[in-house]
């Protein structure tokens, strides 16, 4: 009987073993279930609330539409700021137009042998920029001084306005346009105040002794005028005709010997000094000119 009752018992116990762990693993999967539908549920909040973020924020395209119309207004002042440009060029490219034209009429003219010139005591030369060397020296003063003045001035009035000029004398010392040696010193137009200036320059010249024009030929080459006029009234007692044989030449195509500038002289009232003016006239390009007394 005894024995009979011990074994009911140890059966009692071991389903009770049995059944324990199988509610232990049921309510596992309970809480892991419940747990994964947590985690699902927390993870499409982000979802929701970016839908509830975009549901209140304006409308993106307004900006858009407005930015478009701001740039087409933006567009359409430029169109019109670009025909102006456009009508800007085309005017600026008429006037270069209307300069070529006028261009290519003077390189005819050019072509025709009407070209710009400058005249002294009847000797001639070409171009737009000269110097006037003139001997300063004693023997100058009186007639020939006056003489030399009135042609001078005749002379630059001639000038067209996009004509240049320089003068320099010379006697012992070299005497440059208003006492300016360049750079300080360049080239005037024919203007009327360049005249008057000019003008008193001359009446107050200070006559010095010589005749020694080289310096001041130097000044003139260093300017690099289109041609030189030389005057004097008597020889030339320096280095004049030699230092211009090296100065004024250089080998051209061929190794031929070329002129850098022309360089035209004139002998006022004087026979003193001629051949040695025609010889610098002569080797230089130039022409030579002999003025006798009016």
């Amino acid at each position: 009987m005894h024995l009979l009752m011990g074994l009911v018992l140890a059966l009692i116990l071991i389903e009770t073993e049995q059944d324990e762990p199988h509610r232990i693993i049921a309510t596992s999967v309970s809480e892991l279930d419940n747990q994964n539908q947590e985690l699902e549920f927390t993870s499409s909040l982000p979802e929701l609330d970016n839908q509830e973020q975009t549901e209140n924020v304006p409308d993106v395209q307004l900006p858009v539409v407005a930015m478009s119309q701001e740039t087409s207004t933006l567009h359409v002042e430029s169109t019109l700021q670009q025909q102006d440009t456009n009508s800007s060029d085309a005017k600026i490219n008429s006037q270069i137009a209307a300069a070529f034209v006028s261009d290519s009429s003077d390189s005819h003219d050019i072509s025709l042998g009407i070209r710009s010139k400058a005249t002294f005591f009847g000797a001639e030369a070409e171009g737009n920029r000269f110097v006037f060397v003139i001997d300063s020296s004693l023997s100058m003063k009186g007639p020939r001084w006056e003489a030399l003045c009135r042609e001078l001035i005749r002379s630059i009035q001639s000038l067209s306005p996009d004509q240049k000029f320089f003068i320099i004398g010379f006697d012992s010392g070299e005497h440059p346009m208003f006492d300016l040696v360049p750079t300080k010193g360049a080239f005037l137009p024919p203007l009327p105040e360049n005249l008057a200036k000019v003008a008193y320059w001359l009446e107050s010249f200070q006559h010095g002794t010589a005749t020694l024009p080289s310096k001041s030929i130097g000044i003139a080459m260093r300017l690099e005028p289109d041609a030189i006029f030389l005057l004097s009234d008597g020889e030339i007692a320096d280095n004049t005709v030699n230092d211009l044989r090296i100065w004024n030449h250089k080998k051209g195509p061929g190794k031929r010997i070329k002129t850098i500038t022309p360089i035209h002289t004139v002998l006022l009232h004087s026979d003193i000094g001629f051949a040695t003016l025609q010889t610098i006239a002569s080797e230089n390009s130039g022409t030579f000119t002999p003025v006798q007394p009016f």
